[in-house]
């Protein structure tokens, strides 16, 4: 299983230690295809890269992935952008926030029924849920 976890790198990287938890979980099920969002120097290191190569990196593992599972707690124009090309290519999204750090996602995600949101208090309730999200 191919996975895409996306999370906001550019709009802040509140949740790093969130999305390391949750790539480390899921590398036991299938190949991570954006292990550089947990990556404190990941922003750092796009310095090196022309921004075209970045996006066309993302789009083909967007489009090879299987399933995106989406950290949506912080705003972030670039998770949006990644929710809504995965969409138009119908596969599978799960959108997960944190409930102690938002009330509720954006209407753009809540308006549409094909993305999976579960919201979590404390990471621990997603990681023990892991299997039975992937597989539903």
């Amino acid at each position: 299983m191919k996975i895409y976890v996306s999370g906001s790198m550019y709009g802040g990287q509140q949740k790093i230690d969130i999305y390391k938890k949750l790539i480390d979980k899921l590398e036991n099920y299938g190949e991570v295809l954006t292990k550089q969002i947990a990556d404190p120097k990941a922003i750092e290191n796009e310095k090196y890269q022309k921004d075209e190569d970045i996006y066309k990196d993302l789009e083909n593992k967007l489009e090879s992935a299987d399933i995106i599972i989406a950290e949506v707690s912080v705003p972030s124009i670039g998770v949006g952008y990644e929710i809504g090309y995965a969409s138009k290519l119908h596969k599978k999204i799960v959108a997960i926030y944190d409930e102690n750090y938002l009330d509720k996602v954006t209407t753009m995600v809540r308006g549409n029924k094909e993305i999976r949101i579960i919201p979590y208090k404390d990471i621990k309730e997603i990681l023990d849920r892991i299997e039975e999200i992937l597989e539903k």
